[in-house]
């Protein structure tokens, strides 16, 4: 599962199926809310809980993995509002190639039949050899009387829903990508994945992770969690699988 192009083509056809749509995001309520996850990417990506992994071998240390992140989104006005997050990829197991930090802000809006999110994210890697500063703007259908789990559950009993995401970002060049996400729950037991592909001066590249979180008390998480494929800032072959706490926080300010 190291190899990009193979990723790049599972995702392609997951997208071709899925299409066409995802849910809104939604929007908060009258005022400012909190979210800890593990990563600001997508609404998927906010509910996997934030975790931290030791790995270890007979013979040799004891490696970390710390994928986080954070968002403040609050309304702007009627059917769109404003997020601001920041996220880190880190830990002792991943070389500073692999490791990502990020900051962003972006706008929503409700344009139906679709969202509009317009926005600018800054990625570097971890000795900040390689930053991409780089404007973003992605939409997806509301969904609503669609295909089944289109942004919202199946059904009252069946928690799964799935959404993709068409986007473009303009930074060091011009990078359309495609996102697809889906998950599940039932009781305390969450699972998920979510898949991106992007197209980089006419080479593709992609990048999957899934998790599996069983809530043990309030915000904390047993989750094991993996990823592979080739993500931004770099787009190098990468992958891991890990077993550990995670923690999730979704809170009103």
């Amino acid at each position: 599962m190291r190899a990009c192009g193979a990723a790049v083509a599972a995702l392609a056809a997951a997208v071709t199926l899925g299409a066409p749509g995802a849910a809104a995001q939604e929007a908060a309520g009258g005022g400012w809310d909190l979210l800890i996850g593990h990563s600001y990417s997508s609404a998927r990506a906010l509910t996997q809980p934030a975790t931290f992994v030791l790995e270890g071998e007979r013979g040799a240390p004891l490696y970390t993995v710390l994928d986080a992140g954070a968002l403040v989104r609050g309304s702007l006005a009627d059917r769109a509002w404003l997020e601001l997050g920041v996220r880190a990829l880190a830990g002792s197991a991943r070389t500073p190639a692999q490791r990502v930090y990020g900051a962003m802000g972006r706008a929503f809006a409700e344009l139906d039949p679709v969202l509009v999110a317009i926005g600018g994210e800054y990625l570097a890697d971890g000795g900040f050899d390689v930053r991409q500063p780089a404007a973003t703007a992605e939409l997806t259908p509301l969904g609503g009387g669609g295909a089944a789990g289109l942004g919202t559950w199946v059904s009252p009993r069946v928690h799964f829903r799935w959404r993709p995401w068409l986007g473009v970002s303009w930074g060091n060049g011009v990078r359309p990508y495609a996102r697809l996400s889906a998950e599940y729950v039932s009781g305390r037991v969450e699972a998920g994945a979510e898949g991106t592909a992007w197209l980089v001066e006419g080479s593709g590249f992609g990048f999957a992770q899934g998790d599996l979180s069983v809530r043990l008390v309030g915000g904390l998480y047993a989750t094991a969690s993996g990823e592979a494929g080739c993500a931004p800032p770099r787009f190098e072959p990468s992958g891991r699988f890990g077993i550990g706490l995670g923690f999730r926080l979704d809170t009103t300010l």
